[in-house]
């Protein structure tokens, strides 16, 4: 074989040997979504490497290894009329369809649950559940349902449907995630809240973390009673409402009635203070007319006197006499002559 021959061969073996590193490199690339999350996973054996976490992006995992992926985003539980028993009211009579309401109701809700896989502990669900934890997840989330919504009676469910929510999410949330502390859950992430006296990570055992998810929101969206429960209950609102019209009736017409007393009585106060001022300008008048007679009869004597002074009046039957005609001069009654040979006075009317 000739040198030519030799080059060629080389040349030929340099690209096969390109070809396969640049095929060993990109195989060695393995991609994962941002909603995605996994651990590597041996093509030939089928070993699981979990002792890593991969995050979602393009990973050089090797040309013999794959992820085993799962889901990092939301997981959406549907639990649609699952039956629960309600608590017993124990504040209301015997029901009208001959059952105590002091006994507990079987209802009906629906409701939806999101939670989220946990990075820390997806090793222990893999290692106990593999990828099968969804219908376990469900499962106990429907049981913790069901224990949760035991304690409260149809009327917080009806009333206090937040309060009944945020209750069911934390008997979901305990149940699912145990008593250990998620990651986070102090204020690192806002998304997360802590389970009531949780226990630091630290301190934890596996078996302090329910089955490694955080259960982060709960939504109860529909309520399905008995029908007999359903018309005893509208039963109940008619009688309510119409006891409290009955009520209102009632206190329009004590207030009518009152309303009523009270214009009778301003009626009444007007007229006192009508005839105590009619009887305060009579007195006022009658002091004006003795003031004004006094006042008078005061001018009348004081000129009298001067009269009686100045045409030299002084004797007692002259005074009389002149008073005496004075009088007369002022009766729109009488009427005066003067003739000697008659009367002074004559009759009061002429004939």
């Amino acid at each position: 074989m000739g040198e030519r021959s030799v080059g060629q061969v080389v040349a030929v073996v340099v690209v096969i040997l390109l070809v396969a590193a640049v095929s060993l490199i990109c195989t060695s690339y393995s991609d994962l979504e941002f909603y995605q999350m996994g651990f590597t996973k041996s093509k030939t054996t089928g070993a699981v490497d979990t002792s890593k976490v991969w995050p979602g992006g393009r990973q050089w995992i090797g040309p013999v290894s794959t992820f085993k992926i799962f889901q990092a985003s939301a997981h959406v539980i549907t639990l649609d009329k699952v039956s629960v028993f309600a608590a017993p009211d124990q504040t209301s009579a015997v029901d009208s369809i001959g059952g105590s309401s002091g006994a507990s109701l079987a209802i009906q809700i629906s409701v939806h649950i999101v939670y989220f896989l946990i990075p820390q502990d997806l090793k222990l669900l893999h290692d106990k559940y593999d990828i099968n934890y969804e219908t376990l997840v469900r499962n106990s989330a429907q049981a913790a349902i069901k224990d949760s919504a035991s304690k409260y009676t149809l009327q917080d469910f009806y009333e206090n449907r937040q309060t009944v929510e945020e209750a069911l999410l934390a008997d979901v949330k305990e149940r699912l995630g145990g008593i250990c502390c998620t990651p986070g859950c102090n204020g690192d992430n806002p998304w997360s809240q802590c389970v009531k006296d949780c226990i630091d990570r630290t301190l934890c055992n596996d078996s302090d973390k329910g089955v490694f998810v955080d259960a982060r929101y709960l939504q109860m969206t529909d309520l399905e009673i008995p029908t007999e429960v359903e018309l005893r209950n509208l039963k109940t609102i008619i009688i309510t409402e119409e006891t409290a019209k009955e009520k209102f009736t009632q206190d329009a017409a004590v207030i009518q009635k009152e309303t009523e007393q009270l214009v009778e009585d301003i009626l009444n106060s007007a007229q006192e203070v009508t005839a105590n001022a009619t009887a305060q300008s009579q007195l006022i008048a009658a002091n004006s007319q003795a003031n004004y007679e006094k006042i008078l009869e005061g001018a009348r004597r004081e000129g009298l006197v001067r009269l009686f002074t100045s045409v030299g009046l002084s004797t007692v039957d002259y005074k009389n006499s002149f008073d005496y005609l004075r009088s007369l001069a002022d009766n729109s009654n009488a009427h005066l002559t003067v003739d000697f040979d008659q009367l002074i006075t004559g009759p009061t009317k002429l004939p």
